[in-house]
């Protein structure tokens, strides 16, 4: 499988989000790819008021009409991130674009920091994974990759890949790395992380694919564009089970010695 992760510039000054609405939209419209994954906020980014990302979310219509077009014109899987206001409630939406050009699934994030909070942002119920033509999709967005809770959820559930758009525009690159390497290495799954390039090495930036095994196949660090990867998707990270012991995959291996019944007291 062909797949593709954009990386916007972090645009500053007079509207930003729409520069990188734009910026968005043509790499969307140019990337040929099976999976299209974009960053957080497609339609909201570089604002940092509360008023302006309320003025933002109407363009959620034009992003989202873009990427089912783009998913049925190619016939590929597109998941984009918005701000957007649905069934009169302000969501962080992730959604997954089929084939067909069609919704194949919403994700609402699941942890939200004191800004989204704020801004009257509705927490998602806890559904982060689905499977369409046989993919199994596990979702995160920017801060809930801090959670464990929620890693040690979708390891349960043995996605094929995790799409992760991000945002993390004051967090070092050391640990942007080191969350998705750990990510992929926990689920035994790829996972395609999308951010902004803060036109800095050392915070932000840094969308990736990486493999089941926590191996960094591309990343972006600061650059600007696109990377696309072919992965395997039938493949698993296997390793021994014990020294001299057979091998077995990464995931089952560490579920053999989870005690969570030590820590729920």
């Amino acid at each position: 499988m062909r797949v593709t992760v954009i990386q916007p510039p972090y645009f500053m000054g007079k509207n930003p989000d729409k520069k990188i609405a734009d910026f968005l939209l043509d790499e969307l419209n140019t990337a040929e790819s099976d999976l299209i994954v974009l960053p957080e906020y497609s339609n909201a980014g570089g604002l940092s008021d509360k008023e302006s990302e309320l003025k933002a979310m109407p363009r959620a219509k034009e992003m989202l009409e873009k990427a089912s077009s783009v998913a049925k014109k190619n016939g590929c899987f597109v998941a984009i991130n918005v701000l957007e206001k649905r069934e009169e409630k302000i969501k962080n939406s992730t959604y997954l674009f089929g084939r067909d050009g069609e919704v194949k699934f919403i994700y609402d994030k699941i942890h939200l920091p004191p800004s989204e909070i704020d801004l009257g942002v509705e927490y998602g119920d806890g559904a982060c994974v689905c499977e369409v033509d046989g993919i199994r999709f596990g979702f995160l967005t920017c801060y809930d990759v801090y959670f464990n809770e929620q890693i040690e959820f979708l390891a349960k559930h043995k996605p094929t890949i995790i799409l992760l758009p991000g945002y993390q525009r004051g967090e070092s690159t050391d640990i942007i790395r080191a969350q998705t390497k750990l990510v992929a290495f926990r689920c035994n799954s790829y996972v395609l992380k999308s951010s902004y390039s803060m036109n800095d090495n050392a915070r932000g930036g840094c969308s990736m694919i990486v493999a089941p095994n926590g191996k960094i196949l591309k990343d972006m660090g600061s650059e600007i564009g696109s990377v696309t990867e072919e992965i395997d998707l039938e493949y698993k990270h296997v390793r021994t089970a014990g020294f001299g012991k057979g091998l077995i995959k990464n995931d089952e291996f560490i579920n053999i010695g989870l005690r969570p019944e030590v820590f729920n007291k």
